[in-house]
């Protein structure tokens, strides 16, 4: 079942193509990496499907009811709002079914008849689907991932905007894996997590029913946990199936064919061209030149993508004009509050 349709996507910044008649369907189910080199357009992949950017041209449709979670790190934390109230809030949902419950059974004394008989049959549906959902369990749930994530030790009644950039983050990565929406897009998730963190959340991802699209240059990483690669590339998206080693054996296979392609035709076109330069003057080899000449024209040209410069950083060495690289004297850091002191 498809739950996300791309079609003749085209994008770009300036004269410059992101994205150029790109077209794809994303199954129920299906965990995708999306690789390519920086500045290809992942990110913006990403800001497009989520309706944060609108593309120049294009149709991106969602299936009806689906739940996106996108790991946004820009997303504002409200002051006043606890860890635990911000993890809470991934089951508002759940909580605005219950209210609407307590509403209906407070309903149930004034009326009688088919209308109480009716009330307590939607009643008894949302409790069933509370229950389905362990909407008893969430407290449970909050503190189980909290504690994977580091967050407990934090203190989970401390204020969020006391946090910093890194712990804000963890904080909305933990929300979204609580809220497990039908498809997680995952930008760098595990920047700012230790090695234990990384390992648990590995385990969630394997597990994890639902789709979700990860973006990681943690390849170790990004190998346990896909099934699928998206790969960036000169304003094109590709499709392989099967981890990020096995993109990288079907991609030098392609590149390697498509190289020996290439040469084989400009060789071919070498050939035609010395042919007919030779015989279009002749009467007798004319209409065999001629024929040549129609078979360049109407070939369609290989083409091989241009070789992207690395980047080369050199650095001259030279003496440190004194043993104190640098020093300071009652240096405080901090944001809102020192973190340092002198």
């Amino acid at each position: 079942m498809s739950i996300l349709s791309v079609e003749h996507l085209t994008h770009g910044f300036g004269d410059r193509a992101i994205f150029d008649d790109v077209s794809f369907r994303l199954l129920k189910g299906e965990h995708i990496g999306l690789i390519g080199a920086n500045g290809e357009g992942k990110s913006t992949f990403m800001s497009i499907i989520t309706n944060n950017l609108q593309p120049d041209e294009g149709k991106i449709q969602w299936a009806k009811n689906v739940r996106t979670g996108y790991l946004d790190q820009h997303t504002v934390l409200q002051s006043g709002q606890s860890i635990r109230m911000v993890l809470q809030s991934a089951f508002s949902h759940l909580f605005e079914q219950e209210a609407y419950m307590n509403q209906l059974y407070e309903k149930m004394g004034s009326v009688s008849g088919q209308e109480l008989e009716k009330i307590m049959e939607e009643a008894g549906q949302i409790q069933d689907m509370l229950s389905q959902h362990d909407f008893y369990a969430i407290d449970s749930k909050v503190e189980e991932v909290a504690k994977a994530l580091g967050l407990a030790e934090m203190g989970l009644e401390r204020d969020v905007t006391e946090l910093s950039g890194g712990q804000r983050t963890k904080v909305l990565l933990a929300k979204l894996l609580l809220e497990k929406p039908d498809i997680l897009l995952l930008d760098e998730p595990t920047n700012y997590l230790d090695e234990q963190h990384i390992t648990w959340l590995k385990r969630y991802l394997q597990e994890y029913e639902n789709a979700f699209i990860l973006i990681s240059h943690d390849i170790p990483f990004l190998n346990s946990v896909v099934n699928l690669i998206y790969h960036v590339e000169n304003a094109k998206i590709y499709r392989y199936v099967g981890d990020y080693d096995k993109f990288q054996q079907a991609y030098a296979m392609k590149k390697s064919q498509l190289e020996a392609a290439f040469k084989r035709q400009q060789q071919e076109i070498a050939d035609l061209k010395d042919f007919v330069a030779r015989n279009k003057a002749r009467v007798a080899t004319r209409n065999m030149a001629m024929s040549r000449q129609k078979k360049l024209d109407k070939m369609e040209i290989i083409e091989l993508a241009k070789e992207k410069p690395k980047p080369e950083f050199h650095f001259k060495e030279d003496r440190a004009p004194s043993r104190y690289i640098f020093q300071t004297h009652e240096l405080v850091t901090g944001y809102d509050t020192p973190v340092s002191h002198s």
